[in-house]
């Protein structure tokens, strides 16, 4: 935890650092809308070769003169945001020969900062977009930290799972992902795959005209998945339903049930943690299922599976002692 805690840190700082940036070069453009302009004058105008391991791109070069209240001012500002102004290289040069006429827009508080393109685009938000999955998985880090931190400082009931009094019936919300994890899933993953149709960092002008739509569709897409699986858990449909007037366990259709299991409490041998091994390309992680044996039953019966241990153990013990089972199985 310590070393995850550490690297949260320092995804957490890098993410926020370009969140900052961009965010300051979207307000320094939005603010370049209502500033007043004048005529200028293209003195210099050049489209540069660069070459890279990358590949070959082009940057346009193009410097101006402009006067504000008599005095004489250069500029080579094209935009304050680094996706401006949304058009080729190529375009812009052509498009301010030397010599020709400009429309220069400055700030009336400093009028060196002076631009050619001012106000948002709808380019822009490609930077966001790009933004969204690192992002998200950083509310995911500080999400899972902080339920981390909730269950060893607070010692909530049943290891902070949500419970629901119901007359004599107690339902235990479990389900398989919590709603804010298939929010950040929909919500990181679209916008990365989008990020590509889009164009961004290809400079596929027509495609860079969606990304205002593109990045409304990913926060609506997150949203509405986040929202349906909130109403899912809020139906009932995946809680465990505990009956201790009738002494039964109403068993949610999850982990390869089909349909709702009712058990009674004298068929339970066992509730214990299984431990469950992921092995992957990346190494090796575990996970941790409260897990019923049954009486008569050869197949075990899940009920969870969380990566926190800890959770495991005190809900596995909160159960015992609600089906009044004293042994678990280790």
């Amino acid at each position: 935890m310590p070393i995850l805690i550490l690297f949260a840190m320092c995804w957490s700082g890098l993410c926020l650092l370009m969140d900052g940036t961009i965010g300051h070069g979207y307000y320094k453009q939005f603010e370049s809308g209502k500033f007043p302009s004048v005529t200028g004058t293209i003195t210099h105008s050049e489209l540069q070769t660069h070459t890279s391991s990358k590949g070959t791109y082009y940057t346009a070069v193009i410097n101006y003169l402009y006067k504000v209240d008599g005095k004489t001012f250069m500029g080579d500002t094209l935009a304050f945001f680094e996706n401006e102004p949304g058009i080729s290289e190529q375009t812009i040069v052509n498009s301010h020969p030397v010599g020709s006429a400009v429309q220069v827009y400055y700030n009336p508080r400093d009028p060196n900062e002076s631009l050619l393109y001012p106000g948002v685009v709808n380019d822009d938000l490609a930077w966001a977009l790009f933004l969204t999955p690192f992002n998200a998985i950083m509310i995911g880090f500080w999400t899972w930290i902080g339920g981390w931190l909730r269950l060893r400082l607070f010692k909530p009931v049943a290891g902070g799972v949500k419970i629901i009094l119901n007359g004599t019936a107690t339902r235990v919300r479990l389900p398989r992902w919590e709603p804010i994890w298939w929010g950040l899933g929909t919500t990181g993953g679209l916008a990365f795959a989008l990020t590509f149709v889009v164009g961004f960092g290809s400079k596929v002008y027509p495609l860079m005209g969606f990304a205002a739509p593109t990045a409304g569709l990913v926060i609506f897409a997150g949203l509405c998945v986040y929202l349906w699986r909130c109403l899912k858990a809020m139906s009932g449909d995946e809680d465990l339903v505990i009956d201790e007037a009738s002494g039964t366990l109403d068993l949610p259709p999850t982990f390869r049930r089909t349909h709702r299991m009712t058990v009674e409490f004298n068929e339970i041998e066992a509730v214990w943690v299984e431990t469950i091994v992921n092995r992957g390309s990346k190494g090796t992680s575990y996970t941790f299922a409260p897990t019923l044996n049954m009486r008569g039953h050869k197949a075990k019966q899940r009920l969870a599976e969380w990566s926190d241990k800890l959770k495991a153990d005190r809900f596995t013990e909160w159960l015992c002692e609600k089906t009044r089972v004293s042994s678990r199985a280790m």
